[in-house]
């Protein structure tokens, strides 16, 4: 009964298409958009210069910017362990956010009621393809891919080989790679931004975030880094818009992602 009520839900959702994501859109105050995620290196940015920027920010590093009074653009939350576990915080700073987008995975962890509530208040973005491979599937999204010039969907016919994708429209769906900084980077494309900025993109060692945690949930992503290094190479190879990371400490190679510095960043003039 828990899945029909939310299925119910998610036919009166906040839908994310293409009408929506113009008005988002014009509510941009710049064409630079920077990804404030929560490895350590987001403390280096320097905040102060870069308010004429719009942010979008993950899980709990909106604390940090909400502290320094810095307006939130876009909220994300894919991981439904997150919000489980910060319900508080998580509904704090989607209220300080202009917007809010959560995957299907947050929805699978909420009872109906507050499923209903966050169908209504937050953005869903669905999933384009599943995480495992087949040769079904392979040929699925071969067409899926050949009828829809905005996603690209890279299967093996072996189910046990992950599947590498990403959209350029999340009207579309998007998919979510082991990481949100994925997620929030196909939420920035579909926007058009002309830089595309990540702070924090560190994913170095344990892969610590920056913040202090009461629910702290143990990370995955040291033993996904490698999925997650061919999903941002796969980006690189397909899509030929302006991405760039300020972490001088970053697992990502910069010939995938390159390197930007602060004052670059702070140089270029909002609208």
């Amino acid at each position: 009964m828990l899945f029909l009520s939310k299925i119910t839900s998610m036919v009166t959702a906040m839908l994310i298409t293409h009408d929506i994501i113009n008005k988002i859109m014009a509510k941009r105050i710049s064409d630079d958009c920077i990804i404030y995620l929560s490895g350590p290196s987001s403390l280096d940015t320097p905040l102060s210069k870069m308010r004429d920027k719009n942010f979008i920010c993950v899980n709990g590093s909106a604390g940090h910017l909400i502290d320094n009074n810095i307006p939130i653009f876009i909220y994300v939350v894919c991981d439904g362990s997150f919000y489980e576990n910060n319900k508080d915080l998580f509904h704090r700073y989607s209220a300080y956010a202009q917007h809010t987008f959560i995957s299907e995975d947050v929805i699978k962890r909420s009872d109906s009621t507050e499923a209903e509530d966050l169908l209504n208040t937050c953005f869903l973005l669905k999933d384009i393809c599943k995480s495992r491979g087949g040769i079904g599937r392979k040929i699925r999204y071969k067409i899926k891919t050949m009828t829809n010039r905005n996603l690209r969907i890279k299967c093996s016919a072996f189910r046990k080989v992950k599947t590498i994708a990403f959209s350029t429209d999340v009207a579309h769906g998007h998919f979510g790679s082991a990481t949100v900084a994925f997620s929030a980077l196909q939420i920035a494309i579909s926007l058009k931004f002309e830089r595309i900025i990540f702070s924090g993109l560190d994913l170095k060692g344990s892969c610590k975030r920056f913040y202090n945690e009461v629910n702290a949930q143990p990370t995955t992503l040291p033993a996904d880094l490698s999925f997650i290094l061919r999903s941002f190479s796969y980006v690189s190879s397909h899509y030929d818009g302006k991405i760039y990371n300020l972490s001088s400490q970053t697992a990502i190679p910069y010939d995938v992602i390159p390197f930007i510095n602060t004052e670059e960043v702070a140089c270029s003039s909002s609208y």
